[in-house]
């Protein structure tokens, strides 16, 4: 009667038992990888999938602001127009800063504020120009101010055969303000021309322009 029908447990050789245990190990190997290691992994795609849809997100939101504003500034440009010099209540201004030259007529004994800026008459020299008519006779004389504390000023009084009859940059107060007196040569339509001087021709900004007449023989209108 052999072993395992007595019920006695049977006795195995090394040999058995080292290629039993072997396949019990390489069972264990082949077996899934456990819960917590997929939790893990889980997770780290979570992270992923949540990064890049913050990302797309971010980028949506940056292309939006983006055309956004192009759309804006389209809108601004379009809608941007020459605002009128508040110079006077009783003088229309609206075409004064126009790409057609139209020169602004000029009170006298009245100071006017006005606005030097890249819509003016650019100049070939380089900087840009405001102009301003007034009907002058022989014999006149006139005192041409003009100030400004943005930018180093230059006047000059035009003939209108675009001749020069007197320019100013500094005056005599030690300022970049200028000053200008001149006595008029002929009885003309002179143009005053409002400009930047020396290194500073390209600014631009306000300004105070006053044209008063000098002297008892003065008879000026405009």
């Amino acid at each position: 009667m052999s072993n395992s029908d007595s019920g006695q447990p049977q006795t195995l050789h090394p040999r058995q038992q080292c290629l039993i245990e072997h396949s019990h190990n390489l069972c264990q190997a082949q077996t899934p990888p456990d819960l917590a290691l997929q939790r893990v992994g889980l997770l780290f795609f979570l992270y992923l999938l949540i990064t890049f849809s913050l990302a797309m997100y971010h980028t949506y939101r940056v292309v939006v602001r983006h055309r956004r504003t192009q759309a804006l500034e389209k809108l601004f440009r379009l809608n941007t127009a020459p605002t009128a010099v508040n110079f006077d209540e009783t003088l229309s201004t609206a075409a004064a800063i126009t790409r057609v030259y139209d020169p602004i007529p000029l009170p006298i004994s009245k100071p006017i504020s006005d606005m030097l800026s890249s819509l003016d008459i650019p100049l070939g020299q380089g900087g840009f120009a405001r102009d301003y008519i007034v009907n002058l006779s022989v014999g006149d004389q006139v005192v041409i101010e003009l100030k400004s504390e943005r930018f180093d000023t230059f006047v000059s009084l035009l003939a209108s055969d675009g001749s020069t009859v007197g320019e100013n940059d500094d005056g005599p107060d030690g300022t970049t303000n200028s000053l200008l007196i001149v006595s008029i040569p002929k009885s003309d339509t002179y143009t005053v021309r409002v400009q930047a001087s020396g290194e500073a021709k390209e600014a631009v900004g306000p300004f105070t322009l006053f044209v008063t007449p000098l002297g008892p023989k003065s008879c000026i209108q405009f």
